[in-house]
């Protein structure tokens, strides 16, 4: 027993780790980190907190049952025996049993399952849980369906970013020939409360589940027996912490995400929800395959006259931000490039005040009133049938913010993107590229093109907020093996 460490089921969330004091000590320091941006907290900087989170409890001796194969790689690492319940086991499946399940739905042709996917399949239903890395254009609604379709006794919630996934994601799942009963929070009335609701399969989103008068009952969790966290890490925290532990009974637990955002505490936390990760295949292995379609990022480089440069030179980053969104010549730079390409075209935005001027700016300079506008405001059907409409277009504009369509939307005839916001994000980074990937016939030859917007507004050593950001931008297209030149181009006086 000394060097002995035990996991014993407590529910579908939390195992007990049953340990000698000072083992459970040693495993509790593994799994504590830094809360994000801790140092300016305001207990932090009061010291009545120590900044660091911590996810096993040693009053209780619990921690997250996902990340059970974490605990055993660790006592492996210090030779420290490990035993784990029979309730936490994985189910004996084979992949024979999987792959005729497979061939059984009938999966229409066009939808042919990849060997990623079903290697990604497999994995999932033989442990039960998974935290399933799938960039943009892998198929994970295919996935998500054929694993579905598996725990057919078992009532499912299907949990995504957007309202917009919500009817995607149900239109996918009729293609693929589900005929099932679908509850969906786009619904008229909303999001039923009901604690026994008629239907199969529930989809909404981390909202609708979460937030203020829509909030669910806890109780309301216990009619689920799978659960599906899509773009999982774009839940916050909080939501995602209240959601799935809320859900004790369901035993089957599949978060799905592009990418994750290399924040320790982040990446344990959704792991420990969910359960250890599994990465189903990169976007340079995609392209590489012929899955995704080709692209190349051009980053403009403006170059500012002295006197911007002096006067953004000690602003801070929100007034760096103001101070370039309203700036006339950079939006009329981009409405030129907008007018000159030739395609469907995405502009993305972050700030709605933002995208009204760009997108006031395009109107007045385009003859053809092709020109789609979504943020915030604009209602779930009316940005689906807005993304129907690029579909049938050969020279559309939409302007979009990146919080409503960087995620999820599928528009496969799109050509150009222009990326108009200021940002260094990982995640979204690699969202918004992931926009750009759909296959599509026109984009064969030459592929798509990211034009990425960076602001030179550098004094001697000195570099702006802006231009720090697309370093790091930069770092990410290095990292994912992205093709990409720099252009210079100065802005006039």
């Amino acid at each position: 027993m000394s060097d002995e460490v035990f996991l014993k089921y407590v529910d579908n969330v939390h195992v007990k780790v049953i340990a000698n004091p000072g083992i459970l000590k040693e495993l509790g320091d593994e799994f504590t980190f830094f809360a994000p941006n801790y140092k300016f907290h305001p207990k932090y900087r009061s010291r009545m907190w120590d900044g660091r989170i911590r996810l096993v409890n040693y009053l209780t001796g619990t921690l997250y049952a996902g990340l059970a194969q974490r605990v055993k790689k660790w006592c492996e690492s210090r030779d420290y025996e490990f035993r784990l319940d029979d309730k936490l086991l994985y189910e004996d499946v084979s992949e024979h049993e999987i792959k005729e399940h497979i061939k059984k739905l009938k999966i229409p042709k066009k939808f042919d399952e990849r060997e990623y996917q079903v290697d990604s399949i497999i994995k999932c239903i033989r442990t039960g849980r998974r935290t399933l890395l799938s960039p943009t254009s892998s198929g994970k609604s295919l996935i998500i369906y054929v694993i579905s379709t598996w725990y057919a006794k078992h009532k499912k919630l299907i949990i995504v970013p957007t309202i917009s996934l919500v009817n995607q994601l149900e239109g996918d799942f009729r293609d693929y020939g589900y005929k099932g009963k679908v509850h969906k929070s786009t619904d008229k009335g909303g999001l039923s409360k009901e604690m026994n609701i008629k239907a199969d399969i529930v989809i909404t989103t981390w909202q609708s589940l979460n937030n203020g008068k829509t909030r669910m009952p806890k109780g309301w969790y216990n009619q689920f027996g799978v659960v599906f966290g899509d773009e999982a890490h774009g839940a916050k925290a909080t939501s995602l912490i209240q959601i799935l532990s809320s859900m004790t009974n369901c035993r089957y637990r599949f978060g799905t995400t592009g990418t994750l955002d290399g924040e320790p505490l982040n990446e344990t936390t959704i792991e420990g929800l969910f359960g250890p990760r599994y990465q189903s295949i990169t976007t340079r292995e995609l392209i590489d395959q012929g899955f995704a379609s080709k692209f190349q990022v051009k980053c403009l480089l403006l170059r500012y006259p002295d006197a911007d440069c002096k006067a953004v030179k000690g602003m801070k980053y929100q007034d760096e931000v103001n101070f370039l969104i309203n700036h006339p010549k950079r939006n009329k730079f981009i409405k030129n490039l907008t007018l000159s390409l030739k395609g469907n075209k995405l502009v993305f935005f972050r700030q709605r005040d933002h995208g009204d001027i760009l997108y006031q700016l395009i109107m007045d300079g385009k003859k053809k009133k092709n020109v789609f506008y979504i943020d915030g405001t604009i209602s779930g059907d009316m940005r689906e049938q807005i993304r129907h409409a690029i579909e049938d277009e050969k020279d559309a504009t939409l302007l979009a913010s990146l919080g409503t369509t960087s995620t999820g939307t599928n528009i496969k005839r799109l050509h150009h993107m222009i990326s108009a916001w200021l940002g260094k994000g990982r995640i979204k980074v690699l969202q918004s590229i992931g926009r750009m990937l759909r296959l599509h016939a026109e984009k064969e030859a030459e592929g798509a093109i990211l034009y990425d917007i960076v602001d030179d507004l550098s004094i001697k050593t000195h570099q702006n907020y802006a231009l720090k950001h697309f370093t790091q931008r930069c770092a990410i297209y290095d990292s994912e093996e992205f093709d990409y030149k720099i252009y210079q181009i100065g802005l006039s006086k």
